[in-house]
This record gives structure tokens, sequence and C-alpha cells, in this order.
């Protein structure tokens, strides 16, 4: 049962990570370096920015 679990949680982890990354490089791409930043620092922030930029 924890190996499952722990697959799960390790399956999260990459997603939320791979999440953070494409917001990352839409920011970029945009040239919005102060939100890539306010977003790295806020978390309020960072999900708006996720949500703004259409992503899940």
């Amino acid at each position: 049962m924890c190996d499952v679990l722990d697959k799960v949680e390790n399956r999260g982890k990459a997603e939320g990570a791979n999440s953070v990354a494409l917001l990352m490089k839409k920011l970029f791409d945009q040239n919005r370096i102060e939100d890539a930043k306010q977003a790295s620092e806020d978390k309020e922030y960072h999900t708006r920015m996720m949500k703004e930029l259409g992503i899940s």
C-alpha cells in the first residue's frame, strides 16, 4: 500500500513541477519577468497567473 501511495505522491510532484516550469516559460516568453518573480514568491499570485495562462 505504501508503494502505491509513494508513486501517486511522486506523480503529483512531477506534474506540479511541470506546471511551474510551463508557467515560467509562458511568462518569460511574454517577457513578463516581474510577474515570474512575483509568482515564484507569492502563492496567491502564482495561482492567479496559472489561471490567467490556462495552466491547470
